[in-house]
């Protein structure tokens, strides 16, 4: 898989440290994939949430922060829409962001 907005996993990793190597082995992961549905995601990440809209929602750093990926199954992509904290993913639409 193809991950989109790869950035947003660089800043986020500058600026809360313990999440680098949850967001390292994360990204290996995915990057490694071929997803093709919903159960090859949770195939990887048994505690993913499937969202509507093909969307994604993983646990990192045991669910301290979260981080929110819309998967395109025919493109083998997924582009990140948030990664933050558990608090600050209380405060947004994970299916509109």
């Amino acid at each position: 898989m193809r991950i989109l907005n790869q950035l947003s996993i660089e800043r986020f990793a500058k600026k809360h440290a313990d999440a680098r190597k949850s967001l390292s082995a994360w990204r290996m992961v995915v990057i490694g994939a071929s997803w093709k549905k919903k159960q090859d995601v949770l195939s990887d990440f048994p505690k993913a949430k499937m969202l509507k809209y093909n969307r994604a929602r993983f646990e990192i750093v045991h669910n301290y922060y979260r981080l929110i990926a819309e998967i395109d199954y025919d493109a083998e992509s997924a582009e990140i829409r948030f990664i933050g904290t558990h608090n600050e993913y209380e405060k947004i639409d994970p299916l509109t962001i």
